[in-house]
């Protein structure tokens, strides 16, 4: 176990322990280790794999499943071992809780718990995202633009106390209408798909965002060996408003203009001189230029 007791606003801390003893009385041996700044779940990840450990339960938000994939990937990309062999599995103890939903996995710890100890398992696509900086994982969702904006504030909320799935539509109005449209060049597969301003791109692995949102193309499955983009052009903030509006509805990748493609390679890279942060799994590890690989392993996964 990978345990970040500062998610939900530090209410892990009071909660882990109870989830370790439901998966000790359930059978399991379990080891646990604790975060300690941000980032640390990519260091701890890598230091178990390298001390044999193959089975990972990443406890908190999404953002900590993604810390814990990318050190994995790093793992695997040092050491030339295949992701194939280990499994991963989620208790859930975030803001969004998104990554679970593709899962079937339930919200609650003890229903997560019963899953774990279950052991039913699924496959899920590993993802690369290549910063100038280095390398990291998207395990369920990531955006460039807009929906990287609309997560770097709703993260500055959260640093202040605030929590709640509703934080995500409070902040994308502003987020919107303060959005620079900037220039990119988006090539999938070798291919062009998209040179011009940006409003969005809205990345998927998984299916859900944002408390439970669905923003990418209704077949998105993350054990399809394809990722999934929907882009949105630069259009006017008001147009952007009305089309982001049918994330609630669930049909954005279907509305006029927008480009939606599959891919196992996708490159973005800024035409300007300022570029556009990314976000992934809730997190902003860099700004372009990015190179998204879908790597053709896929990790087990705990499901419901």
């Amino acid at each position: 176990m990978i345990v970040n007791p500062f998610s939900a606003t530090k209410a892990t801390s009071q909660t882990w322990e109870d989830s370790k003893k439901a998966l000790l009385d359930g059978g399991l041996t379990v080891d646990h280790v604790c975060t300690e700044h941000k980032g640390h779940a990519i260091d701890l990840a890598i230091e178990a794999a390298k001390k044999g450990y193959k089975k990972f339960i990443a406890v908190g938000g999404d953002g900590t499943v993604h810390e814990v994939m990318t050190g994995l990937v790093r793992y695997a990309d040092a050491s030339g071992v295949s992701l194939d062999g280990f499994t991963f599995a989620v208790i859930p103890s975030g803001t969004g809780n998104d990554w679970i939903r593709s899962a079937g996995i339930p919200g609650d710890v003890s229903g997560a718990v019963k899953c774990i100890v279950a052991g039913n398992t699924g496959k899920e696509d590993v993802v690369r995202l290549t910063f100038r900086d280095g390398v990291f994982c998207m395990a369920n969702i990531g955006g460039i633009g807009l929906d990287a904006n609309i997560c770097y504030n709703t993260n500055a909320l959260k640093e202040k106390g605030y929590k709640g799935s509703f934080l995500y539509s409070l902040v994308a109005p502003y987020s919107i209408f303060s959005r620079a449209r900037r220039k990119v060049e988006i090539v999938c597969d070798d291919v062009p798909v998209y040179k011009g301003r940006l409003f969005t791109a809205v990345l998927a692995n998984g299916a859900f965002r944002g408390g439970g949102l669905r923003q990418n193309a209704e077949d998105t499955s993350w054990s399809d060996g394809f990722a999934d983009v929907s882009i949105q052009p630069g259009v006017n903030h008001f147009k952007g408003l009305f089309q982001m509006l049918h994330i609630y509805k669930g049909d954005f990748a279907v509305l006029p203009g927008i480009i939606t493609k599959k891919f196992k390679k996708m490159t973005v890279r800024p035409l300007g001189k300022k570029a556009d942060r990314v976000e992934a799994d809730g997190e902003i590890p860099g700004t372009l230029p990015l190179t998204v690989e879908v790597t053709g392993q896929q990790i087990n996964i705990i499901v419901a």
